[in-house]
């Protein structure tokens, strides 16, 4: 790696030479031939005052690696010359030199996420006419994430033969009578076919024109997908199912897709009717809320801490916050499974004031950091 000390004009060449030396000393490998003066990966600030040096060193179509310690006003250099490369476009992450413990965990930033091969996901049906917010262009998607859009209709759905090599449905809701059954696991089937057949390794799913149709739903079979770490979304949110997919290659984990119900300056309630079985304690279950019709999970989510978090549709921020789950709701008038999250005010403002659109996406835990790094990375901004 070719690193650059920014340095306020007046530093002598002892100090640099000094500075050099301590950064050697920390980071096994280094050499003396990787500082240079010109065409840097990492800008490591060493004292305020530096701005204008380290910028001549900026070209737009690259990314950097900024590392500042807390002395002589390193960091307060670095914050100031990357709100300016933020307001340009041009990518770069500050790393904290005290903390840095090698600089392997630089190439992170550099990789951009390369080692994730293109997803394919399958949109069955149109995306629903409400999502105003929540479908960005297919080319976008593809570009940015890595997630390729191959059509569907249901009818291609219902013509598949039933996948026959996976219990998993009999496994999550055989325990459970509804009248149902038959046609909600042979629809999952019918997907895993599909999902086998075409190649495809995410689902979203404009499932209303479906349950017209149809009298019944597919909301058990996109709650089995997700416990299987399928993501899968309804309606055709396809802001939704790109923040799944991103969290799946992270973490191994689905979160959960949830309308926002209400919120106030302490909490907010989401809720919906596909929650993984992963995401709660215990389940009944009970119609689709808005058509009344087919089978849905009344879930009594795991109380702890969650992640909540929502790309919006041109690709360029996502919204990211830390929640508690405090209690799981029961009202009549809402989809089926219901949260109640308590947030700060500043999260719960951003959310009602600026939402990014209606779904989020909940998970279990502080899975903050690898999200920050994979968006910041592909360009959002963090919000």
């Amino acid at each position: 790696m070719k690193i650059y000390i920014a340095a306020y004009n007046k530093v002598s060449n002892q100090q640099l030479k000094s500075a050099k030396s301590a950064f050697m000393e920390k980071f096994s490998g280094v050499q003396n031939s990787d500082f240079v003066d010109e065409d840097p990966e990492i800008i490591w600030f060493i004292t305020g005052g530096s701005e204008h040096n380290a910028l001549e060193q900026i070209e737009p179509q690259k990314r950097y690696c900024f590392i500042a310690n807390q002395d002589d006003n390193s960091w307060a250099a670095a914050t100031e010359v990357k709100a300016l490369l933020n307001e340009k476009g041009i990518k770069t992450r500050i790393f904290n030199y005290d903390l840095l413990e090698s600089l392997e965990d630089l190439y992170v930033f550099f990789e951009e996420g390369e080692e994730y091969q293109t997803t394919h996901l399958a949109m069955i049906g149109k995306p629903e006419s409400w999502l105003v917010s929540s479908v960005p262009d297919y080319d976008l998607l593809e570009e940015v994430l890595g997630i390729k859009i191959l059509e569907f209709d249901w009818q291609d759905v219902l013509n598949q033969d039933e996948f026959s090599d996976n219990d998993s449905f009999d496994k999550y809701f055989g325990k459970h009578e509804f009248a149902d059954f038959g046609k909600n696991r042979s629809m999952f089937n019918k997907l895993m076919n599909l999902i086998s057949v075409e190649g495809v390794s995410a689902l979203s799913f404009a499932c209303f024109y479906f349950v017209e149709q149809n009298e019944y739903t597919a909301c058990l079979p996109v709650a089995a997908l997700n416990t299987m770490n399928i993501p899968a979304t309804c309606e055709g949110d396809l802001c939704a199912a790109a923040g799944m997919i991103v969290l799946s290659r992270l973490k191994g984990i689905v979160p959960w897709m949830a309308n926002i119900n209400y919120i106030d300056k302490e909490y907010a309630i989401f809720s919906h009717c596909t929650a993984g079985l992963d995401f709660i304690n215990d389940f009944k279950i009970n119609t689709h809320y808005e058509s009344g019709k087919g089978s849905a999970i009344n879930g009594e989510a795991k109380g702890g801490q969650v992640t909540i978090f929502r790309l919006d549709h041109q690709l360029e921020y996502c919204y990211l916050s830390l929640g508690e789950l405090v209690d799981s709701g029961d009202f009549i008038t809402g989809c089926r499974t219901q949260v109640k999250i308590k947030m700060s005010s500043k999260d719960l403002f951003l959310l009602r004031e600026f939402p990014l659109g209606n779904h989020h996406l909940i998970a279990h835990g502080d899975v903050t950091d690898p999200l920050i790094e994979y968006f910041t990375n592909k360009g959002f901004r963090i919000v």
